[in-house]
């Protein structure tokens, strides 16, 4: 048929840890899977863009200008068929850096659903898709998506097995009460060893004891690459944007094979009597004739564990139409007759004679020249060629979430126990702030008078300034030191005549309640009336109070503590730009004030009250390189044997630090994460290899629990498919990782 334009998209596989992509053409007869990656494990969002553009790249040079892409997600992924919110920020960034164009979006279990059902209509199978710590179960009957449903995996394969079931029997009432006698296993996060693991686990047991099942299941594990071809398959809808089920053939179609061929004479063509038999024999049917065969496939699989299968999708096939196949051939055939008839009436040239002539010579030379060939070949292939074996090492994701304490106060660090040493340093900052005052505060002036002060008592006494005289509770001092005269008996004795002198005074405190009128009677001192006694002389005067701001102890309290609040956090926020090139500071809760002066003292007249502090701020200081270096040894526990560290630079997230009340130790809850490899023991083995079957060399390689994946390569490539062995000298064999 002639060619028609290809027209190619991306297909991107991608669960929580593992991706795999495909480039799948479209050449409007149907769908081709022309390249498709290997299996990608990531442990973080800049991993994961790393091994999509690394796993793009093994699809070749026809996918460096194709930007159309399919996503097929995990469920966890999605939210009511759409992209989750957490992971569209994700999906974005992995478009904009790999400059891809997403043109359609489904779950993988739908996508594997789909490919299930373009194989056959008519599909049951009970489809299990594991990953690394629970499996989906896809439920087909008849070509119905009943059920999908997903159980966390414990370590018991058939206990989680008939847990499944019996949620599916639940859910699906009557039309879940028999299952289907098809049962397959796939997995992208889990290698075939594995997946056989479980299968031998499932296999043995009687699943006949299960009222589900009518008869003894057959469980398969499907081939390592159905996922991505699965997806790929049912992703070729979307980018056709029409239903391409009615260009895929069923299971009773016909369908060309060409492995299969039966050939049919053409009828005897009339022979023209000029010609000669070598051009008679030339006149003979150039090809066959195709005869449609039915493609029988067997859904039975009555074997008790089959090897690896895509279980009846055809993956790479080209739909074409048949008859047009049939007409161009027969086309062929007939122009090629024609030709040969018209040569026939042309005279024959001598070249020609010369070949019949010396046919048998030509013949012997041309045999004897091919032969020559074939032994420098042959030569060359078993002597000279070399093998390069590339292997790829497992990998293993390392994970821990661990409380580190950094403590200044301890001589070394102590990996064991999280303690990583750090050291103090302090940050002395200023500032200044105002408040207003909130003291009430009585200002005004005392009350004067004058009074007379009567001495009863037969001797003289001296009062002293200050004395206190009182009246109701208001209290006077006297302005001067006198002396109170003493008593005098009257003449004649008819009675006795007081001590008596005039003295100012004033009052003890301001306030108009002072002012007292003339002749009130004071008491003088603690004497009592009958010793002393004191009577205004004049109405008092002058006193006087109102009500004012002053400063009041709690307005310097508060105002300390507020500027000092806001200096930590300027502190705080100093030290976090200070905090760069691996050095890192973080603030304790520790203080000290070098310097506080306030405006005015307490119980100052005064409406605002201002603070000039300085404070020395402790902050703990610590390496990013230590932390790292921490975080090593803490993984490096759980290491397994004969792993190594992919780098030395851990992948360390944290929250963020808290400070001990009390003291200078930091607390970091830190998920610490790095990559593993297996390390590989190359020369040993390489002498493993030698002269052994390429396809045991494969299989015994990556049956080896560290060896993920085994690529054997001849040189010169066209060897590949010729030699089935590896040479038994050393010196041509290369064993190498993979970079």
């Amino acid at each position: 048929m002639p060619d028609q334009e290809k027209h190619y998209f991306l297909t991107v596989l991608l669960t929580d840890k593992f991706l795999q992509s495909s480039l799948v053409s479209n050449n409007g007869q149907g769908i081709q899977i022309k390249e498709f990656s290997e299996i990608k494990a990531y442990f973080d969002r800049k991993d994961l863009l790393e091994q999509l553009d690394k796993s793009l790249q093994q699809l070749g040079p026809d996918s460096q200008d194709v930007v159309e892409t399919v996503f097929a997600f995990d469920n966890t992924w999605l939210e009511d068929k759409d992209l989750s919110d957490t992971k569209k920020p994700i999906v974005k960034e992995i478009s904009e850096e790999l400059s891809l164009d997403a043109i359609g979006q489904f779950s993988i279990s739908e996508a594997m659903a789909e490919a299930r059902l373009i194989g056959d209509e008519g599909d049951s199978c009970l489809l299990l898709i594991f990953k690394e710590d629970s499996f989906d179960l896809i439920f087909l009957k008849h070509g119905q998506f009943l059920d999908l449903i997903t159980v966390g995996r414990s370590g018991n394969i058939v206990n989680d097995f008939n847990e499944v079931l019996a949620r599916a029997s639940k859910h699906l009432g009557q039309e879940g009460k028999y299952f289907p006698n098809k049962i397959l296993m796939t997995s992208i996060a889990l290698k075939q060893k594995e997946l056989e693991s479980l299968h031998d686990q499932l296999v043995k047991e009687d699943w006949t004891n299960n009222p589900g099942f009518t008869q003894a299941p057959n469980i398969v594990v499907l081939e390592a690459d159905y996922m991505i071809k699965s997806v790929s398959l049912s992703a070729g809808k979307i980018f056709t944007k029409e239903n391409f089920l009615a260009k895929m053939p069923n299971a009773g179609e016909q369908r060309i094979d060409t492995s299969r061929q039966e050939i049919k004479p053409e009828p005897e063509k009339e022979i023209e009597p000029d010609l000669s038999l070598e051009q008679v024999e030339e006149l003979k049917p150039v090809g066959p004739t195709i005869e449609p065969i039915k493609n029988q496939i067997n859904e039975d699989y009555a074997v008790e564990k089959p090897s690896a299968s895509s279980f009846g999708i055809k993956f790479d096939q080209n739909y074409f139409s048949k008859d047009k196949e049939k007409a161009v051939m027969q086309d062929q055939d007939f122009q090629r007759i024609e030709e040969t008839k018209n040569q026939s009436k042309k005279k024959r040239s001598p070249l020609a004679r010369f070949y019949l002539a010396h046919k048998k010579m030509i013949l012997l030379g041309f045999a004897a020249g091919l032969l020559a060939v074939l032994l420098i070949f042959t030569i060359f292939s078993f002597f000279f060629s070399k093998v390069k074996v590339i292997l790829t090492p497992e990998q293993t994701l390392l994970q821990k979430n661990v409380a580190i304490v950094l403590d200044p106060n301890i001589e070394d660090s102590d990996f064991s126990k999280a303690l990583l040493k750090a050291s103090l340093e302090d940050k002395e900052i200023s500032g200044q702030d105002v408040t207003a005052t909130t003291g009430i505060g009585l200002v005004g002036d005392k009350a004067k008078g004058k009074v007379a002060i009567y001495n009863k008592t037969s001797e003289e006494t001296e009062l002293n300034s200050g004395t206190i005289i009182s009246s109701e509770g208001i209290k006077f001092l006297l302005d001067e030191t006198v002396k109170v005269p003493a008593a005098t008996e009257k003449d004649g004795g008819s009675g006795v005549d007081y001590g008596k002198i005039e003295v100012a005074v004033t009052a003890n405190d301001i306030g108009s309640e002072a002012n007292l009128n003339k002749d009130t009677k004071f008491r003088v001192a603690d004497y009592f009336d009958d010793k002393f006694s004191a009577t205004a002389t004049d109405t008092f005067s002058g006193g006087s109070s109102r009500e004012v701001r002053v400063v009041a102890e709690v307005d310097q309290s508060r105002l300390l503590a507020s500027l000092s609040e806001k200096l930590v956090i300027e502190a705080s926020k100093e030290l976090e730009e200070e905090s760069k090139d691996g050095v890192h500071l973080v603030p304790t809760s520790k203080t000290t004030v070098t310097k506080s002066d306030f405006s005015a003292k307490v119980g100052d007249e005064t409406e605002s009250l201002s603070l000039d502090l300085s404070l020395e701020v402790e902050a703990v200081k610590y390496l990013s390189s230590d932390l790292k270096q921490l975080a090593l040894a803490i993984l490096k526990e759980d290491l397994p044997d004969g792993y190594a560290f992919i780098d030395q630079d851990p992948s360390l997230l944290s929250d963020k630090a808290q400070v001990a009340s009390g003291s200078s130790k930091i607390k970091l809850n830190a998920d610490l994460s790095a990559k593993a490899v297996a390390s590989l023991k190359l020369d040993e083995l390489k002498k493993e290899v030698l002269g052994q079957q390429w396809s045991e060399v494969i299989k015994n390689l990556e049956d080896k629990s560290e060896i993920k994946q085994v690529q054997v390569i001849y040189n010169p490539p066209f060897l590949n498919g010729i030699l089935r062995k590896l040479p038994s000298d050393q010196s041509r064999i290369t064993v190498e990782l993979s970079k």
